[in-house]
């Protein structure tokens, strides 16, 4: 244990102006979490070139080697982050409905297991989420418990920080994780640009693309400041300026500025171009997304985007199934299942990949005040027609502890490294450069992008994965991965034990296998459903809800 983890344990658990008992500490600890983020958002608090064109920031971007790679694979492939601003309350968003330890240490603001859709006997979601209710039936939404990282100091800034970079707690890392995915060895940026931006952030953390050379993001607050610069368009002439060092430096400027409006001008002729063919909620995550579809139908060829919603960060009057936070997930549940449903109009849902993440969670205990305090460990949500959907990870037992809140068991660069090579299709041996190390990589991706040319893409490890749907009536599947051809039992128990049906009982070649089951005849209730192979076994709970 570092003498940093000693000293926060020391104070209950908790850095000192993580709680709003802290008083002025903790009011000091958020103006100085404001003006870093801030200056991080306006490039400020780091290096690279940062001009401002009107009202508006504009940045330089550079070329990538590894989106050399992808656009030498073809990858068409599109990951969207969402920023939960705050640090959201993992517990309440994905609630232990059977774990009367979360019920004891939250008696006002704790989600009951009648308000919760379930998803499956143990776990539900925060009922202002039942929009995202289909994607999880459909197997389009996957939850990754208790998902963070040694030594969490419950900052918002360091948090937000480790996140975007990948680093370890205190690590010197001051680059972003997603910046080294598109890095250029030899960047040749003004001779042989490229037509459109690396990256685009609507909101989110600049750190996420920034590189040693600069950001690589193109940059907009919002999507109405996104507009508002797309409108705006131009060049600015690098020729006719004065003879003078004040003249060199002027046209150097401007050429950085009319680089960037070169990819200004992809973004504009894309999102004129793209339409969406649904609607969707009045907000300002609502919107971001909007755009970001608009940009993807009009063929924009970014494979990056970032968005984020603020708020999260809820030390008092939280509310339970109602209230402030509910009122938070409400707008990610109905602003996500907008997007997914706009882009399943035409199919361009297959692209895409979402991902949600937050700074840390929040206590385990409520506080005085009606809300939670800063904590370690919170799920992970994902979303896309590529997912296998279910859920990942452990959840915490709540006894297992880290200065009083719930311990991560998820590595957040298990759920990076996943993406990267299972969703992006990067090597693992370039993953493992980018990351800084070699993580363990998780199940979630089940359309694979393919490394090889022809190879097929063969399951890591044995894996017996959550039915969809869960509860079902009366169809569900069941789903497994076999590492290696192997004799297989799927067999289905009910709850006494008692054998119902045998699904497979013979030889399975390597791969992910599907089996449709069909309860018709069966009563409500809960099943167990057991996969054997050689010596090793693994069961698993469904719900039959008539």
């Amino acid at each position: 244990m570092t003498k940093r983890e000693r000293d926060i344990l020391r104070q209950g658990g908790h850095r000192h102006g993580a709680c709003l008992h802290h008083g002025h500490a903790h009011e000091q600890d958020h103006a100085a979490w404001s003006r870093r983020d801030f200056l991080t958002r306006m490039g400020l608090a780091a290096a690279g070139t940062v001009l401002t064109v009107g009202n508006h920031t504009v940045r330089a971007f550079g070329q990538s080697r590894l989106l050399g790679a992808l656009q030498q694979s073809g990858s068409d492939r599109i990951l969207i982050l969402i920023q939960m601003n705050g640090g959201n309350d993992g517990l309440n968003m994905v609630v232990p409905v059977e774990n009367d330890i979360y019920y004891n240490n939250r008696p006002t603001i704790a989600i009951p297991k009648s308000s919760a859709v379930l998803l499956d006997n143990e776990t539900g979601l925060h009922p202002a989420m039942s929009p995202l209710e289909n994607l999880w039936m459909d197997g389009r939404m996957a939850v990754v418990h208790n998902v963070g990282y040694e030594n969490q100091t419950r900052s918002h800034f360091e948090g937000t920080v480790n996140w975007s970079t990948g680093r370890d707690q205190g690590a010197p890392e001051s680059t972003g994780w997603l910046a080294r995915y598109l890095i250029n060895e030899n960047p040749n940026f003004f001779s042989n640009p490229l037509d459109y931006p690396l990256a685009v952030r609507v909101g989110g953390p600049a750190t996420l693309f920034q590189s040693s050379s600069g950001n690589l993001a193109v940059t907009f607050s919002d999507a109405s400041d996104l507009d508002r610069f797309v409108e705006q368009g131009g060049f600015y002439d690098t020729e006719n300026v004065p003879a003078t060092l004040y003249g060199d430096e002027l046209a150097y400027i401007r050429s950085v500025t009319n680089a960037s409006f070169r990819y200004v001008e992809s973004v504009q002729n894309a999102t004129q171009a793209g339409s969406n063919l649904s609607g969707y909620p009045d907000s300002g995550l609502s919107s971001s997304l909007a755009v970001i579809a608009r940009m993807l139908r009009g063929g924009l060829p970014t494979n990056l985007y970032t968005v984020s919603r603020g708020g999260f960060d809820t030390h008092s009057n939280q509310g339970g199934p109602q209230g402030g936070h509910a009122s938070l997930l409400g707008d990610i549940a109905q602003s996500v299942a907008a997007f997914m449903a706009d882009l399943e109009q035409d199919g361009l849902d297959q692209r895409v990949v979402v991902m949600t993440f937050s700074e840390f969670g929040r206590t385990l205990r409520e506080n005085g005040s009606g809300g939670t305090d800063h904590g370690a460990g919170a799920p992970m949500m994902l979303f896309g027609a590529g997912l296998a959907g279910g859920l990942y990870g452990t959840q915490s037992d709540l006894l297992d502890l880290y200065g009083g809140d719930p311990r991560y068991t998820t590595d957040y660069r298990a759920v990076y490294s996943t993406l990267m090579q299972d969703w992006l299709g990067l090597e693992g041996d370039v993953v493992d450069t980018v990351l800084g190390g070699t993580f363990s990589r998780l199940d979630f991706v089940e359309n694979r992008a393919s490394v090889g040319v022809d190879d097929p893409v063969v399951p890591r490890s044995f894996e017996l994965h959550q039915n969809y749907p869960n509860p079902f009536n009366p169809s569900t599947q069941i789903r497994f991965d076999l590492p290696a051809s192997a004799h297989v039992r799927l067999t289905v128990y009910d709850i006494e034990g008692r054998r119902v049906t045998t699904l497979i009982d013979r030889t399975v070649a390597s791969g992910s296998h599907a089996i449709d089951f069909h309860a018709d005849a069966l009563p409500s209730g809960t099943y167990l459903y057991q996969l054997q192979t050689g010596s090793s076994v693994l069961n698993r709970k469904m719900i039959l809800a008539k």
